[in-house]
């Protein structure tokens, strides 16, 4: 299938990203998706399982999109935080839209964890996240 990144969020030192679990479709099993965040810093490396589903995607490609936007609009950072997928069924991830951007990873499910993995992205990666993304949905969409 390619690129299994849902989502990566990462500069020189830190990466945080949800990469699909496997190549037939994540794990797809009636419109969930079987997949993993993987944190990388000079501090912690880690994996969590996390579970997303059709709609999850769709709620992502929407705030990719309006981040995008408002980057290219010259618009600042304006500190609101979102969380993805809705917290409460597995791991999940609390984005704050902020300078710099801080992704929380909070797995209160399992581990009890919270980390923050704050991260100096460059311009336009909104924009690229969503291009990726949009392609990640439209292979999922196929099948492949």
């Amino acid at each position: 299938m390619g690129n299994l990144d849902v989502i990566r969020f990462a500069d020189r030192a830190r990466r945080v990203a949800v990469v699909l679990a496997d190549g037939a479709g994540g794990g797809r099993y009636e419109g969930w998706h079987e997949a993993e965040i993987v944190i990388e810093t000079g501090f912690v490396g880690a994996r969590l399982p996390l579970h997303c589903t059709d709609a999850d995607l769709a709620d992502l490609a929407l705030f990719l999109e309006a981040r995008a936007a408002e980057e290219e609009d010259g618009r600042l950072p304006d500190g609101t935080a979102t969380d993805w997928p809705e917290a409460g069924r597995s791991a999940y991830l609390r984005l704050h839209a902020a300078d710099p951007f801080v992704v929380e990873i909070r797995d209160p499910v399992q581990s009890g964890v919270c980390v923050q993995v704050p991260l100096d992205l460059r311009a336009g990666w909104a924009a690229r996240a969503a291009l990726r993304l949009g392609r990640l949905r439209a292979a999922l969409a196929e099948g492949r």
